[in-house]
């Protein structure tokens, strides 16, 4: 059982439905495993950037020391 709320469900359905727009758009699919972040407060990832290694297809947030 998942111990996200419906809230939190509701918005990782938007997200994946806009990633699908963004694959389409773009032509680039991810592959992840885990390591879903669902913030509490969307303001905690106002400043969060995205480490991208093309190299090894690592894409990777970057949470900095906000």
């Amino acid at each position: 059982m998942s111990s996200w709320s419906t809230e939190e469900h509701a918005r990782y359905d938007q997200f994946v439905a806009e990633l699908t727009a963004l694959t389409r758009k773009f032509g680039i699919a991810l592959t992840s495993i885990g390591g879903v972040h669902i913030a509490n407060d969307i303001a905690e990832f106002s400043e969060l950037r995205y480490n991208a290694d093309i190299g090894s297809g690592d894409l990777m947030p970057d949470w900095g020391e906000y």
